[in-house]
């Protein structure tokens, strides 16, 4: 499970699922994840869902998270649960 994963909802696996309102960039990732997991893998999408998180933005110059739903997803950048997988501090790279 991802971080954004875990702010997420779960929808119904179907090419519906995918609104992003005018979004087109994210819907067309969308539509392609869609169709590899439901022509390339055979999942059904009877009785399977999607995990969709909130819509983030991201400052990469900070590497933080900013605007809604930033206090949460910044707590899991640097995940204490995922032992061997931490972020190391800036000054230990």
């Amino acid at each position: 499970m991802n971080n954004y994963s875990r702010r997420g909802q779960a929808v119904p696996f179907n090419a519906k699922a995918g609104r992003f309102g005018d979004n087109q960039d994210a819907y067309e990732h969308f539509m392609k994840l869609h169709t590899l997991m439901s022509e390339g893998v055979g999942l059904p999408e009877a009785d399977n869902n999607y995990i969709v998180g909130p819509w983030l933005t991201f400052d990469p110059k900070k590497e933080r998270h900013t605007g809604a739903f930033a206090v949460e997803a910044n707590e899991l950048l640097k995940d204490a649960n995922r032992p061997g997988y931490q972020v190391p501090a800036a000054n230990k790279v």
